[in-house]
């Protein structure tokens, strides 16, 4: 008995104890949570920056933003990869519209380069140079969903540190490259306005798909237009498009356009990522005239309407080997002149090139091309380069190509020439 009873008070003495402990653990957590509601309390009383009205969330990320574009020449992908450049994301609140975003990125380019140029009319001065060049490169593009559709607009400014017997390296130009507008105004259709490359650009080639560099292509080249294009594609590899563009301008070099009414341009294409194949048709009116001083002086004839066709080919041989080839054939037309070009408003043309990308890893690549373009006067270019992507912000190259041009001054005189140029390059992006 004795013992039962010294059990039972040890017991009740234990539960006084444990009591007290958890009554003193509760007032502590007590104390706590009457501190954090004073600091909440404090916070809530602070101001706020506040967002525009309507928006829930302001983000800023790097990389780039999701922008369906029309797609550009391997030279000019800058600004294109989702790792280029910052991006600014507005998400909105439940009773806002849609997320609204920004992307800036930039690229400067730097080249060592050694020009040999051997010109067969000795009245003209070879030209040997060993140089550095830069170009440097800011791309702005955004887009809104609105009430009636994804509307956005890209602007690209180029700024070229240009060499001169007068103004030495200072001479510097800044241009606009790439200025336009889009608006997604149905599922499958989309207006793209303003200045970029001519919708009738041929999608695949040498000058298109393996000119990473800044040296010789060959065969087409695409010249940048003012536009108004029309869109279609519903998701599907299935792509047509149709442009009003601002026509030549007249080759008499008196200014202003050849015809009275805008250039029409178009092409359809299919694109499976593995395959792609182009057609694509341009034509112009020509009110011009052309002056013919022999054998009647002062006698002007008018000139055809200006038109080109071509098409374009792309074969992807898994992610290692690539084919590109492209060609066309016209009168008059200047947006394909690469080398040479038209000598008269009806002069007839016709040009071919073809590229291949090997891809060694899936950081370096070698790229060749070849390219023969046959206007009044006819050009050959070879040209070829080996680049390397440390990281998606840094590329080095190194290139050389090779031109042969057979043409005549206005005079008649022969001024046939070769040209080779060999150059090291670092284009280096954010």
């Amino acid at each position: 008995m004795k013992m039962m009873k010294w059990a039972l008070l040890g017991g009740a003495a234990l539960a006084v104890t444990a009591t007290s402990a958890q009554a003193d653990d509760l007032a502590a957590l007590k104390a706590q949570l009457e501190t954090l509601q004073s600091r909440v309390s404090q916070l809530e009383a602070q101001p706020q920056a506040s967002l525009p009205s309507g928006y829930s969330l302001l983000s800023v990320r790097s990389g780039g933003g999701t922008y369906d574009l029309p797609e550009q020449r391997a030279s000019d992908r800058v600004g294109q990869k989702d790792t280029d450049g910052v991006t600014i994301s507005v998400v909105p609140a439940a009773d806002a519209a849609p997320m609204a975003e920004i992307t800036v990125s930039a690229e400067i380019r730097t080249i060592l380069i050694y020009q040999d140029v051997d010109f067969e009319d000795r009245r003209l001065d070879d030209d040997d140079a060993l140089d550095v060049r830069s170009r440097t490169r800011l791309n702005i593009q955004g887009k809104t969903e609105t009430a009636v559709g994804e509307v956005g607009a890209r602007v690209r400014l180029q700024a070229n540190v240009l060499d001169s017997d007068t103004f030495g390296d200072t001479h510097d130009t800044v241009s606009l490259n790439r200025g336009y507008g889009w608006w997604k105004f149905a599922p499958a259709w989309t207006l793209h306005a303003g200045y970029d490359d001519t919708t009738a650009a041929i999608q695949a080639g040498f000058d298109w798909d393996a000119a990473s560099g800044p040296l010789f292509t060959g065969g087409q080249t695409d010249k940048l237009n003012e536009q108004m294009r029309l869109i279609w594609n519903n998701g599907g590899p299935l792509t047509f498009a149709i442009a009003v563009e601002d026509s030549d301008d007249d080759n008499l070099g008196i200014g202003g356009d050849r015809g009275d009414i805008p250039a029409i341009a178009g092409y359809i294409a299919f694109d499976n990522e593995t395959v792609f194949l182009q057609a694509v048709g341009v034509w112009q009116s020509d009110d011009s005239s052309t002056f013919h001083p022999f054998p009647k002086p002062g006698r002007f004839d008018s000139n055809s309407d200006d038109w080109a066709v071509g098409a374009g080919a792309r074969f992807a041989l898994g992610d290692i080997f690539t084919v590109s080839l492209g060609g066309t054939a016209g009168e008059g037309y200047e947006g394909y002149c690469n080398n040479v070009c038209v000598d008269t408003n009806d002069t007839q043309f016709w040009t071919a090139s073809i590229g291949v990308i090997f891809n060694i890893n899936d950081n370096t690549r070698i790229e060749l091309g070849y390219g023969h373009e046959d206007y009044a006067d006819e050009a050959d270019a070879i040209a070829g380069g080996i680049y390397w992507d440390p990281v998606s912000q840094v590329t080095l190259g190194l290139n050389a190509g090779w031109i042969d041009i057979d043409g005549d001054l206005p005079n008649g005189i022969p001024a046939d020439s070769e040209s080779f140029a060999v150059a090291f390059g670092t284009w280096l992006r954010f």
